[in-house]
């Protein structure tokens, strides 16, 4: 079986060997093996933009695909790494809620606990599993390892509440819950939930301003312009036209807004 394709999502950065470091320990267990950088630059330990990056790419890459993604604040403690099959491809990662935009999306088929030692490194530096755990992980699923020896089958797993809207009297309330390379606010609020509500009429209210109706692309308002569209990920976002929403509103991950009908 020819080695397939993993992935990598980590807060690491791109200076210093922690990026190369997991490459190498894929290639050596899996030579041949197609890696991928999808993002290094989550901001360091932020867990909810992880899972929003890893949700945004399950649809560009073909079943198999093994995708290993560490933004772990709780390395070293008794959470666990986990083994995840949805959409028909592979997640290995902590325990810490990182799945759950996949989940939300794509439901999840079945989750293994990566807790076979004889898989690991022979010696697991407690601040570094990424390397020393997970990797090796990645590398045995993308050589078409069976997951059941990985460790034990779970049912139970962490999914974060950032992702889930609050429904108020006349509308709900949502977060930013990524801020792009441009300064777009990407919101928890998705494409069917956000459909309805705007055929029939909508504001969206964030940083104290008010935003009236959803666009569908960003030349369709003049620069400068403070805009909400359904952006090509699926997200409702706040944009402004050739300019920086977050910077306009002094906004990122976590700032409130308000989707309510045009009264």
């Amino acid at each position: 079986m020819r080695p397939g394709i993993v992935t990598l999502t980590t807060d690491f950065g791109h200076e210093g060997p922690y990026v190369a470091a997991m490459k190498g320990i894929v290639l050596g267990m899996t030579p041949g093996a197609t890696l991928v950088d999808v993002c290094h630059s989550i901001a360091p330990q932020n867990v909810l933009e992880g899972a929003y990056v890893l949700e945004g790419i399950v649809d560009a890459f073909p079943e198999g695909t093994v995708h290993l993604a560490v933004v772990d604040p709780g390395v070293g403690t008794s959470r666990r790494i986990l083994a995840v099959q949805a959409a028909g491809q592979w997640f290995v990662l902590p325990d810490n809620g990182l799945i759950t935009g996949v989940a939300r999306a794509h439901g999840v088929e079945a989750v293994w606990e990566v807790a076979n030692p004889s898989l690991a490194r022979r010696k697991v530096a407690p601040t570094f599993h990424g390397r020393d755990v997970m990797a090796p992980a990645a590398a045995f699923l993308a050589g078409g390892g069976a997951p059941a020896e990985l460790g034990p089958k779970v049912t139970d797993y962490i999914l974060l509440r950032n992702f889930d809207l609050i429904p108020v009297e006349r509308g709900c309330i949502g977060e930013v819950i990524f801020r792009d390379a441009f300064g777009n606010l990407i919101t928890n609020f998705r494409g069917d939930h956000v459909a309805a509500r705007a055929a029939a009429g909508c504001v969206v209210e964030v940083g104290g301003r008010r935003i009236d109706g959803i666009g569908r692309t960003y030349a369709d308002s003049p620069p400068g312009s403070l805009i909400a569209l359904m952006g090509s990920s699926g997200w409702m976002e706040i944009a402004v036209v050739n300019g920086d929403a977050g910077r306009m509103l002094s906004a990122g991950p976590g700032t409130t807004v308000w989707l309510r009908p045009k009264s």
